[in-house]
C-alpha cells in the first residue's frame, strides 16, 4: 500500500491531535508515517451528548458500517484471526454540500498470531482490495470492539458540522475532510475523530465522537470558523 505525503500529514494530525502542540505537530508530521504510536492524553474538554441540528449530511447507504462486513470478509480470508483496528475515509476538495457523499473506506485489520497488519479498501461500489503490511508489529494496536460501534459515519460527520465544523468548512470550501474511526487503548470505547484540514494555511478543526454514545468535544483548532 502506498502512502501518500497527504496520507502522513492527515494521519498524524488524526492521532496527535489531543493533549499535544498542535503548531509543533503540524511541522513534525512530514517526517511520520502510518503506524500505532502511544496513545494520546484525553482532551480536558466538555463532551456534548446532544448537538442543536443546523448542517445534515445527505443520505447515503454506503457508509463505514454498511461496507465493514465486505472488509471483514477479505481479511478473514487472509487470517482467521484478523481483527479490526481502525477505519478512515477521506473527502478530499469537499464543501458543505458534499461532506458524506459515497467514498471509499480503508479499514486496517491485525493479527495477533501472525504479527501483522492487513489493509482493505473498498469502494462505493463494492469493490474489494486488500494488501498485507510488509513488517511485522510487535506491539499489538488495540482492537476495535465492532459491538460497539453504534454511530455509523454519517453521524459523526453530523456532529463534526454541527460543533463548528460546518462553519470551518464553509469558509474554507475545498479543503480535505478525514473521519477516522480508532480506539486509543485497550480499555476504551471506540471513537471518531473527524479532522478538516487546509493544506494551504495548515489550520485545522478537530472533533471527538464516541462511537457508542454519540457524546462529541472538540479536540483542538487552529484558524477562525
Amino acid at each position: 500500500m502506498n502512502i501518500t505525503r497527504r496520507d502522513i500529514l492527515l494521519v498524524f494530525v488524526i492521532w496527535g491531535l489531543v493533549g499535544v502542540l498542535f503548531l509543533g505537530a503540524v511541522v513534525a508530521l512530514r517526517e511520520i508515517g502510518f503506524g500505532t504510536g502511544p496513545a494520546p492524553q484525553q482532551p480536558n474538554v466538555t463532551a456534548t451528548p446532544t448537538l442543536a441540528t443546523a448542517y445534515t449530511p445527505a443520505p447515503s447507504e454506503v457508509t463505514a458500517l454498511t461496507l465493514y462486513p465486505l472488509a471483514q470478509k477479505e481479511a478473514s480470508g487472509w487470517r482467521n484471526d484478523a481483527q479490526l483496528v481502525s477505519c478512515r475515509g477521506t473527502w478530499e476538495q469537499t464543501a458543505i454540500n458534499l461532506v458524506g457523499k459515497p467514498i471509499e473506506w480503508d479499514y486496517r485489520f491485525y493479527s495477533a498470531e501472525a504479527k501483522l497488519l492487513y489493509f482493505v479498501t473498498v469502494t462505493p461500489g463494492g469493490r474489494v482490495n486488500g494488501t498485507q503490511h510488509l513488517g511485522s508489529v510487535n506491539r499489538p494496536p488495540p482492537g476495535l470492539p465492532v459491538d460497539d460501534w453504534q454511530v455509523d459515519s454519517p453521524a459523526a460527520l453530523a456532529n463534526w458540522l454541527n460543533a463548528g465544523g460546518g462553519h470551518f468548512l464553509g469558509s474554507r470550501p475545498g479543503i480535505e475532510l478525514v473521519a477516522q474511526l480508532s480506539v486509543r487503548s485497550a480499555d476504551s470505547d471506540p471513537e471518531w475523530t473527524v479532522v478538516g484540514y487546509d493544506r494551504s494555511t495548515e489550520d485545522y478543526f478537530s472533533v471527538a465522537v464516541q462511537a457508542r454514545t454519540g457524546d462529541t468535544a472538540v479536540l483542538a483548532q487552529r484558524g477562525e470558523l
